[in-house]
């Protein structure tokens, strides 16, 4: 997270002044940091602006399971690593996704653990049911995962109760053809439940932010037909646009769109633009200047949402300019305008429309029509410090 982000975020909040400029000088005098280097004033002025969210991670062995050295000990590292402020990790990721909303810090990692079962009788049983055995198991050694903690994630080193090698490769389906349907029974259920997050392997930042967006009440983005699950290329919800992250060398990011972000309440909403449905008679639409989320000190809109209504249908388009870098640097292709609406489904969730590629020489445009609703979208790459693009919508 950067200066200017944090900046936005304590104008946002009115901690600071919306208007004029803001000079590091002035900001050490107001906030004190304890040193003088940029790091300790980010530090000192994110102090009781984001809302703190720690989690408790059990590690669990099942009944009567050995110590598995080879596996128990680069997972137990991975995720004291990932949940420790600096690495680069879920700390940063969420601290940064959010726009400093919540704060992860002050998660921790229990010791192995021994569940109350044997991995036989684990195939089946559920994600709900394998974290209240984690919980179970970790108070029986003293460590209470539940007061004070956000929620609590189980990590389980096996996807199955058992190990039939007349089993295929590969996870579960769930349809009436796949091969693994007769053992399904012996599936170990890792996912969430939107209140906790059980994980089997593999593990890696994607999967473990995912799941943890379900308990921060975020559901899975969806696509045109606004039924599809899984279908937005830059978004946690969807796991699409993902990176290698060079510590660990497994999958992390993307970060999360900005449908999300609205309805979650993270956003700086004064730098999203808001139309209640003027634009659509206006004979040449509406022309706003738009830069990415990540990027605040662009003069220039962070979103844009434009409210459509026609023959009785109605929707909100969501507007964001997406570029390549921090944790969406996995997205191929990019820089893009992505289109977005909410669906209905899970009582509302984003629905990708469509993208525009953002062209790479300024002054040269770009245009997409959105079939839903007949409109015609615009890019500019403009000369703008920020980046920042203009972009037009017409109803057509």
């Amino acid at each position: 997270m950067t200066l200017l982000q944090i900046v936005e975020r304590l104008r946002n909040n009115g901690s600071l002044p919306t208007t004029g400029t803001t000079c590091i000088r002035e900001l050490n005098n107001r906030f004190k940091p304890n040193s003088c280097s940029v790091r300790s004033l980010m530090a000192k002025m994110l102090e009781g602006v984001s809302a703190n969210r720690p989690w408790a991670i059990i590690l669990c062995r099942f009944k009567g399971e050995s110590p598995n050295p080879n596996m128990e000990i680069p997972t137990e590292r991975f995720f004291r690593e990932i949940f420790t402020g600096g690495t680069g990790g879920l700390i940063e990721y969420w601290r940064d996704a959010s726009l400093a909303a919540i704060d992860v810090t002050g998660s921790q990692i229990s010791q192995w653990i021994e569940l109350g079962i044997p991995r036989s009788q684990a195939g089946g049983i559920g994600r709900t049911a394998m974290v209240n055995l984690a919980i179970e198991a970790a108070k029986g050694i003293g460590f209470n995962p539940v007061d004070g903690f956000h929620s609590q994630i189980a990590i389980v080193t096996h996807n199955w109760s058992n190990d039939d090698p007349q089993r295929p490769p590969g996870t579960p389906t769930w349809q009436d053809d796949d091969p693994l349907k007769p053992w399904w029974p012996t599936w170990i259920d890792g996912s969430s439940d939107k209140k906790t997050v059980c994980l089997t392997p593999p593990y890696d930042g994607d999967i473990t932010a995912h799941e943890m967006g379900h308990v921060f009440a975020m559901d899975h983005d969806v696509d045109s037909d606004l039924k599809t699950d899984y279908k937005d290329p830059c978004c946690i919800m969807s796991q699409n646009g993902s990176f290698v992250h060079p510590k660990w060398q497994v999958n992390f990011g993307p970060a999360i769109c900005l449908p999300h972000l609205i309805k979650q309440g993270w956003i700086y909403d004064r730098r999203v633009f808001f139309d209640n449905g003027g634009w659509m008679s206006q004979p040449e639409g509406i022309t706003l200047p738009l830069a990415p989320i990540s990027r605040p000190g662009a003069r220039a809109n962070l979103g844009i949402k434009l409210a459509y209504g026609l023959n009785g249908s109605s929707w909100d388009y969501y507007l964001e300019y997406v570029i390549p870098t921090e944790w969406n640097r996995g997205l191929p292709g990019a820089p893009y305008l992505f289109i977005r609406r909410m669906s209905p489904k899970y009582n509302g969730t984003p629905a990708y429309l469509g993208f525009i590629s953002i062209p790479s020489i300024a002054g040269t445009t770009a245009e997409w029509i959105e079939p839903l609703g007949d409109v015609k979208f615009q890019v500019e790459l403009t000369h703008f410090p920020g980046p920042i693009i203009k972009v037009s919508a017409k109803k057509l």
